[in-house]
């Protein structure tokens, strides 16, 4: 298995600061927001050691002329960085030949469509999710990106999990949550309340040793997006969030 750091938008650590901390804790991949693809963070994945897995984000829209300017700035990036995938959010349902577009874009620079299905966006479920991803597959590498979060809140149950093809997983994001406050503001949930693997309410053991045990051994990300421990040191946190993920995985 291998665990990767997926960073939280709103951290405000250098890019050379976070990936010598997640090499430093024992993480072998970190992903990458687009706005902080440069040189300097080029240089700095070589000189920690570590990979980047993921590229974030496109957001696919009813714009297309939004989606596909977007998604020719993020193929650039990709490549630029190296980038094995580039997370694809989807706040639309659009026709199966702009997901192509993209993803040959994407394929053309050697990174993956990482198809993102989440119960607050426009892909709520596993099966619409694997249905971009088959679209997305025509035309280059596609995978569905599971996220232990959006998978505990949305209506798929734990046989739609363990009935994913392996070869069509991309990769997997890994969180905690705390118990919702609203119900009917979640994605404010999604945001800002998160919680360190093993320290809410969601059924981590149960996700985990369902993918273990079909086979899975990719990638790990974990993704804590949380207001509570977003002002802490960077070292203290990328070493909190290994420390309470690996059990899970290792």
């Amino acid at each position: 298995m291998q665990l990767a750091l997926t960073p939280d938008g709103r951290w405000d650590y250098a890019t050379a600061d976070l990936v010598q901390a997640a090499s430093a804790a024992g993480f072998t991949a970190v992903g990458v927001n687009a706005d902080r693809v440069e040189a300097a963070a080029v240089d700095a994945y070589a000189a920690a050691g570590v990979r980047c897995h993921e590229l974030l984000a496109l957001i696919v829209s009813d714009d297309e002329t939004a989606t596909m300017t977007s998604a020719e700035l993020l193929a650039d990036r990709a490549e630029t960085v190296g980038a094995e995938w580039v997370l694809t959010v989807f706040t639309a349902k659009v026709p199966p030949q702009r997901i192509q577009r993209c993803a040959k874009l994407f394929d053309d620079v050697g990174s993956g469509m990482a198809v993102e299905y989440t119960p607050l966006g426009a892909i709520p479920s596993i099966g619409d999710g694997m249905e971009v991803v088959r679209a997305a597959g025509r035309a280059g590498r596609a995978g569905l990106m599971i996220d232990s979060w959006h998978f505990c809140f949305s209506d798929n149950t734990w046989d739609d999990l363990a009935a994913v093809p392996l070869d069509d997983i991309a990769y997997l994001q890994f969180t905690d949550a705390l118990e919702p406050e609203y119900r009917e503001r979640m994605i404010r949930e999604s945001l800002h309340r998160r919680a360190l693997p093993g320290e809410g309410i969601l059924e981590l053991d149960r996700f985990a040793t369902t993918l273990r045990e079909k086979g899975y051994d990719g990638i790990v990300s974990v993704e804590v997006l949380s207001a509570e421990v977003r002002e802490l040191p960077v070292d203290v946190l990328v070493g909190r969030l290994y420390a309470t993920t690996a059990p899970y995985w290792i």
